[in-house]
């Protein structure tokens, strides 16, 4: 890829050097957070990251590379009532391949041809994509597991080591085929947990493991995509959903997420919104919907599900990846375009919301979302927090660029229900609104052209059951912005029995 300057990662503020305050409030917020969904499951994971998946490439596995991809299967150590046992646990392989993008066809009804992100044209700018069957994309070349394929699995389900109280290896796996992954949590010395994987010998262990975190019901309302997607012009209205034991999010178009339900609570969400400036609806979601498109992956599996999609008007190649588990959504941006004045990425709460309570990391105490507008600090915050009676968003904003000077980011936040300003789309209010600006010029970052730029940005959000306590707020939403912060360490060895 080219760039025009070291690619760097950065954020606002001071590092939290380990667990933001914590207390015995956290300890119970976090019990909040894992109560009845982990817990009954199972013994307490070894390792306390309730939200963090795993995630491993073929690469980090060579002992499995080769393998087809529904043949490996995981397990934990545990020891209910002091009984120790295999336990198995969901496992997920999400294959992977570089893939052109293509161009945008000539019309909504020219045929797709499989090997580009749009059916449509060769060569030029790749790639690393999810690979779906059901997408233009196709399936990956290579059916077994290879090193750039993604196996995944949840901290939560990690156990101790294995020890000479179970048998060598569990029933049902191929003799000497395990490897064991070993998971330490840095900000936790001594907090450390294994996941063992193997090669089943037979058709008798699901990888599942009788398990289904999340649930992606990809519903165009045109009919099949391959069939019926307009890749040339939208709109492509849809109803999708993705569903947990935790929360359930809504999109009505490839661009619009429109829908936050945590547990049985009211939508929170008008939309996760996009534009140049506020108030300046020549370039949105909505314009994207209207313009050129098309998706890369609709991938639903028990660990995880993946939405990726391209098309922002002149950035076709512009792309927005999902990635939801069973109590986040993690979205992936890669601006891909021609240079651009700045851009505006926020959350839009609607009426469901009203009532809440919005804190971030510069704003503690916090400010009623009411409609009724407040002052909010400019600088962006490690996290913020939308929290009351009908369930919690906890959010971080992260970005990384390639190109110096690197982008000026200040905070924009909006809560008025007599806004002066343009409403893109969506319903006529701002409530509790807020998201990251990049205020100065963004170089070219379409690879298409040379020399290009990298930009990327990372919102992860993260569902609560309902939070009044503002002090367990501030805890749990340091707590796990800081996690993000300070991944996992993962190493991944033979296992010798």
């Amino acid at each position: 890829m080219g760039s025009t300057g070291r690619r760097s990662r950065f954020r606002s503020g001071r590092g939290f050097g380990g667990r933001y305050g914590r207390t015995a409030s956290t300890v119970a917020g976090l019990a909040v957070l894992t109560v009845g969904l982990v817990g009954c499951d199972h013994a307490p994971s070894t390792v306390h990251r309730p939200i963090d998946p795993v995630v491993l490439t073929g690469a980090q596995l060579p002992q499995l590379v080769g393998e087809a991809p529904g043949d490996i299967v995981a397990f934990a150590h545990r020891k209910p009532d002091g009984h120790a046992v295999w336990d198995q646990v969901p496992v997920q392989v999400d294959e992977r391949a570089v893939v052109p993008f293509g161009t945008t066809p000539p019309s909504n009804s020219t045929p797709g041809v499989t090997g580009t992100v749009y059916g449509y044209g060769s060569g030029g700018p790749t790639a690393l994509q999810y690979t779906d069957p059901g997408t233009w994309v196709g399936a990956d070349t290579d059916a077994a597991f290879d090193a750039d394929d993604e196996l995944v699995f949840m901290a939560f389900d990690a156990g101790s080591i294995a020890s000479a109280e179970v048998p060598d290896e569990p029933a049902g796996v191929v003799p000497g085929s395990g490897v064991a992954v070993k998971i330490e949590d840095p900000q936790e010395p001594g907090s450390v947990g294994y996941v063992y994987l193997f090669v089943r010998s037979g058709p008798g262990l699901d990888p599942a493991a009788g398990e289904d975190y999340v649930t992606y019901d990809f519903d165009l309302t045109s009919g099949p995509y391959k069939t019926t997607y307009q890749r040339r012009t939208g709109p492509n209205p849809e109803a999708s959903t993705i569903t947990t034991d935790r929360y359930a999010i809504g999109f009505t178009d490839r661009w619009f997420e429109t829908t936050w339900q945590v547990g049985a609570g009211a939508d929170l969400l008008d939309g996760h919104k996009n534009v140049f400036a506020i108030g300046n609806c020549g370039r949105s979601n909505l314009t994207f919907n209207q313009a050129e498109g098309a998706f890369a992956t609709n991938t639903d599996g028990p660990v995880r599900a993946i939405r990726s999609y391209v098309g922002a008007n002149s950035g076709p190649k512009t792309q927005r990846t999902h990635l939801f588990y069973r109590y986040h959504e993690q979205t992936i941006t890669d601006l891909r375009v021609h240079a651009i004045p700045g851009v505006i990425d926020y959350i839009d709460y609607g009426p469901g919301a009203l009532g809440s309570t919005y804190r971030s990391s510069t704003l503690p105490g916090g400010v009623a979302v009411d409609g009724t507008p407040d002052t909010v600090p400019a600088s962006l915050p490690e996290w913020e927090a939308v929290h009351g009676g009908e369930g919690t968003v906890m959010t971080t904003s992260r970005y990384s660029a390639s190109y110096s000077p690197p982008p000026a980011i200040s905070w924009f936040y909006a809560d008025d229900s007599t806004p002066d300003v343009a409403q893109c789309w969506g319903d006529s209010w701002f409530y509790g609104a807020s998201g990251s600006m990049i205020t100065n010029a963004i170089p070219n970052t379409d690879p298409a052209s040379s020399p290009f730029a990298y930009l990327q940005g990372v919102r992860t959000n993260m569902f609560l059951p309902a939070l009044t306590d503002g002090p367990a707020v501030l805890d749990i939403a340091g707590a796990l912005a800081a996690d993000l912060d300070e991944p996992l360490s993962v190493g991944a060895t033979a296992y010798t029995p």
